[in-house]
């Protein structure tokens, strides 16, 4: 079980620290040609077109699955990974991170402890776990994402 996220305020703002970091990323993605966003660095690991398009896809995920806490998502409700171009990729960061955004400020803090489902063995989480996991899932990449970027600027 993931620990459990409680305050509604420490929430929003980890995503507004995460919503300013993904500015910054993409900000410096965009000034890469599409041939170095899609190099990956590191043979045998993902470029940063796909860790972007991974991040993106895997908030909508976990809000898919809260919203319909306490039962499991289905596999026809997982949502669709967006494509690898960063148009794409900035729209999808968007609306899933407003989704998550509206989805707080629209319950009250209470949801936080509510029994939720995740993953592939819909493992019993609550609404605050799952927004933990979030949370640490964006740092886990982040960091990879970064070290690409400096490398593919040559810094």
């Amino acid at each position: 079980m993931y620990p459990t996220l409680e305050s509604r305020g420490d929430i929003l703002k980890m995503l507004d620290e995460m919503t300013e970091s993904r500015k910054q990323i993409l900000e410096r993605c965009g000034r890469l040609s599409a041939a170095q966003l899609g190099d990956p660095v590191y043979p045998g690991t993902w470029p940063v077109t796909k860790i972007l398009t991974h991040l993106a896809w895997a908030e909508a995920f976990m809000l898919a699955w809260i919203r319909l806490r306490p039962a499991a998502l289905p596999p026809e409700q997982i949502p669709v990974e967006p494509a690898a171009d960063l148009p794409t990729v900035r729209q999808a960061f968007d609306e899933a991170h407003a989704a998550t955004i509206a989805f707080l400020k629209s319950q009250p803090e209470a949801v936080l402890k509510e029994p939720c489902l995740y993953g592939r063995r819909a493992a019993e989480q609550t609404v605050g776990g799952v927004l933990f996991h979030l949370i640490e899932h964006e740092i886990h990449h982040r960091g990879f994402l970064l070290n690409k970027l400096a490398k593919l600027e040559g810094k």
